[in-house]
């Protein structure tokens, strides 16, 4: 595998195939429409995979800490934050409460406090707003954010550890851990139907193997590239199969990670046409507030209507949001 440094590959492809996917899942939920995608589970697992192939490469390449902080703080914070600052004053505005009473309400607060610290899940909702729609959310998908933040603070000490330790044992003893907690937490939940358990199971712990399941592949990209087609020819019937039989669910990081990655390279020598600009991060920090939006606004009944105009308007916003952080971004130095 080449570094990812260079542009001969189609990660960024895959990420708006991702987003497209979750978009559209998200449509059929918010309207109560029967989904003719995949679980959203898989583009969620997908930008997870693409993400610590991404960021480790990256680090490792550059091993400064400060300088690695600055950079996520650029990406991640300025869309983060206009994002949820959006979100309150669509709020204001599509209440049913009066607005004196909606800012005096605790509730309007904690979202605003709780969400700006990557807490979704402690206060999703506001008061009086989305209430007649089927989801009462504000932004469901916001949920992955603090899983996202978590895998960078993790970056550090797992490099640190693999200069220590050696990058097989520090990894496959990493990926062994997080797929252990991720089964145990699945069947305590099918076996309980306790929701903490199915909570507990898409938090940090067992979300890290398909953060670093790509990252073996990095470590061992000479080996991976001379097994290259075997393990295509391996992968790719488990997770076909992985639709008929729920326990090979639990090997998804692992041949999943192979997937996306073989592919984003290996897809290069079809689709030379043209640099791919990225603006899936905010294109799926934005899609869920305006399908929510335009739900509540009950603008048109028909499926195909609903999405071509909410995927314009989430582009529309998400390209606005990306030049705009741009600018705000350029005021944070890199060291």
């Amino acid at each position: 595998m080449k570094s990812s440094t260079q542009k001969e590959n189609c990660f960024t492809l895959l990420r708006y195939l991702f987003a497209l996917g979750i978009f559209c899942n998200h449509l059929c939920d918010v309207t109560q429409s029967e989904h003719f995608l995949w679980n959203s589970s898989l583009y969620v697992q997908g930008f997870f995979i693409i993400s610590g192939f991404l960021t480790f490469n990256s680090f490792k390449n550059n091993s400064n800490l400060k300088s690695f902080i600055l950079k996520r703080i650029r990406r991640i914070i300025p869309a983060y934050v206009i994002t949820i600052l959006i979100g309150f004053a669509i709020g204001m505005m599509v209440t049913q409460l009066p607005l004196s009473e909606f800012l005096n309400d605790n509730t309007s607060w904690k979202y605003l406090g709780a969400n700006l610290v990557f807490l979704n899940n402690i206060q999703p909702t506001l008061p009086g707003v989305f209430e007649g729609n089927h989801l009462p959310f504000i932004n469901a998908a916001l949920w992955t954010m603090k899983i996202e933040i978590g895998f960078y603070c993790t970056v550090p000490i797992v490099f640190h550890l693999i200069k220590k330790m050696g990058s097989n044992r520090t990894l496959i003893s990493l990926i062994i851990f997080s797929l252990l907690y991720y089964v145990i937490t699945d069947v305590m939940y099918a076996s309980t139907q306790n929701s903490i358990y199915n909570t507990l199971n898409h938090q940090l712990p067992g979300m890290l193997c398909f953060f670093y399941s790509p990252v073996l592949f990095l470590y061992n990209s000479e080996q991976t590239k001379k097994a290259g087609t075997w393990l295509y020819i391996t992968s790719f019937p488990l997770f076909i199969c992985s639709f008929y039989i729920n326990a090979l669910l639990y090997l998804a990081p692992i041949y999943l990670s192979f997937l996306f990655v073989f592919t984003a390279y290996r897809a290069e020598k079809y689709i030379h046409a043209f640099y791919w600009k990225d603006f899936t991060y905010e294109f799926y920090l934005l899609h869920f507030l305006v399908l929510q939006t335009l739900q509540h606004l009950q603008i048109s009944d028909d499926l195909l209507a609903n999405l071509a105009l909410s995927f314009v308007c989430t582009a529309t916003l998400a390209v606005g949001l990306h030049n705009m952080c741009i600018h705000i971004g350029k005021r944070i130095p890199i060291a």
